[in-house]
């Protein structure tokens, strides 16, 4: 891909139909979109909200254990109200590797957080226009979240 085919990539709008295609030829779903937008923030509250300064949280042993926590704690209350996340390695893995370039490499705390949440923003606000570049994040996400959604209502 060359810089003028990038750039376009990146920046030029898809339209309404563009969209409607992709989402049905990716079988995207409305209410899973929604869903994934609230794991996204409630992710990233969590991590923000239980961030103890990098004085405390400075090593990368400190960030993992910290991110992995607050991982863990956001699926277990998703699963308290009958939403089960299983086999989540590799959505764990891709948010980790996103949190350390955003959230803790930054000394800007609050600047990360708004930066985080555009992601769920971009990516799963279904009927905000996107980019082609927008839309693969969206279906690659989309999927990453699908494998570990567990289809099976808690009991």
């Amino acid at each position: 891909m060359n810089t003028g085919e990038f750039i376009k990539y990146i920046s030029t709008p898809l339209t309404k139909e563009e969209m409607v295609l992709l989402y049905k030829a990716n079988n995207v779903n409305y209410n899973k979109c929604s869903l994934f937008f609230d794991y996204i923030i409630s992710l990233n509250c969590k991590v923000y909200d239980t961030f103890l300064g990098e004085d405390v949280i400075n090593s990368q042993k400190d960030i993992e254990s910290h991110f992995l926590w607050c991982f863990k704690d956001v699926i277990k209350d998703f699963k308290e109200e009958g939403i089960v996340f299983n086999n989540n390695e590799e959505l764990s893995d891709y948010f980790y590797n996103f949190y350390i370039e955003v959230f803790y490499n930054s000394h800007n705390k609050k600047e990360s957080l708004d930066k985080l949440n555009k992601l769920a923003q971009f990516s799963f606000d279904y009927h905000r226009i996107k980019t082609r570049s927008d839309m693969d994040v969206l279906i690659e996400l989309y999927r990453l979240f699908e494998k570990s959604l567990n289809f099976k209502l808690k009991k």
